[in-house]
């Protein structure tokens, strides 16, 4: 303990010095306190180039105060979100409702955050089904080439060519209006663009030399893949994943606008019902549920800007450029 108190404060003992202390670590102790404090300081030097762009930093603290709130919901408004409280028609907001009510005199704050549990996890759970859907393909064809890669690249063409809104309407239509099937239809009709993104990738990364090397070496597919072509795509990956979520929630909205979700609490639902009572000058029930799915697919965009700026080496070194220039005016 007290060689390991000694060792965070960065004091160097001898191996003397360790004999008499009497705790001499071993070498894989030692090791994992050194892998374990590169990894915090990873992190916080990715935390910390990460806060520098101020706006990926208030699209972060937006999403994860919204992901809490939705999380909590239960416990900010407990009771039946979708009680009426007050006469069965919409009012103006006030200090008691900041939001104002709607047609049937429900809390319109209450029902943005219940929304927003909704629409956060058609994103995440859309999202991530694009992820691995692009991702599988993406370094299936862009590995094995010939015949494969020119099947699974005609079909995504097939999904670009295709108009998206109208193509979710119609499998939505197909397979039934559940909240399941819409993460699914987001998920499986956006893919192609992360596929083509990984495929470019892997395809200039098989022609390098490690690679080649390791395949005349006999390494298997699998180590290739997954230990050389995988990790460095992660950064493509999590970037561009992240930069798809404000197109999942927009088309999600739209998809409840339409009607072709059975979901009474979401922000495509709200606007849906809003459209009644605009021109009688409820302006409150469609502004807040607009602004919510807005600020959020802002919010998410910032934040893979940010990601972008630091986990892309070009523009990270454009960036520090830029800093020093500024500094050197100064």
């Amino acid at each position: 303990m007290l060689f390991t108190a000694f060792w965070i404060l960065g004091y160097h003992m001898t191996e003397q010095e360790q004999l008499e202390v009497g705790r001499v670590p071993s070498k894989d102790s030692a090791e994992a306190l050194v892998q374990e404090r590169n990894y915090l300081q990873e992190a916080f030097r990715f935390f910390r180039d990460f806060s520098r762009n101020r706006g990926a930093l208030f699209g972060l603290v937006f999403l994860l105060v919204l992901t809490i709130s939705a999380i909590f919901a239960n416990y900010i408004f407990p009771g039946n979100p979708n009680t009426s409280f007050l006469v069965p028609r919409p009012l103006p907001p006030t200090l008691q409702y900041p939001f104002g009510t709607d047609d049937v005199g429900r809390n319109l704050l209450e029902l943005v955050v219940y929304g927003a549990r909704t629409s956060l996890t058609i994103a995440f759970v859309a999202g991530s089904i694009l992820a691995l859907l692009g991702t599988v393909v993406g370094l299936v064809a862009g590995y094995y080439g010939g015949l494969i890669d020119g099947g699974l690249m005609r079909t995504a063409d097939i999904f670009l060519t295709l108009p998206t809104l109208p193509l979710i309407l119609l499998m939505a239509a197909l397979l039934g209006p559940s909240l399941l099937n819409i993460m699914l239809i987001i998920g499986i009709t956006n893919w192609p663009f992360m596929a083509r993104l990984v495929r470019s990738n892997v395809l200039s990364m098989t022609q390098r030399e490690f690679i080649q090397i390791e395949k005349v070496m006999g390494a298997s597919t699998r180590r290739i893949v997954f230990r050389h072509l995988f990790p460095n795509q992660f950064s493509l990956i999590l970037v561009y994943t992240s930069l798809s979520l404000p197109l999942v929630i927009l088309t999600e909205a739209a998809i409840e606008f339409l009607g072709l979700a059975p979901i009474s609490i979401s922000w495509g639902f709200l606007l849906n019902v809003s459209t009644h009572y605009w021109i009688a000058g409820a302006w409150w029930m469609s502004f807040f549920p607009g602004v919510a799915i807005f600020m959020t697919s802002l919010a998410f965009y910032l934040v893979s800007e940010g990601l972008k700026e630091v986990l892309t080496p070009t523009l990270k070194r454009k960036r520090d450029s830029l800093v020093v220039q500024l500094a050197e005016r100064k």
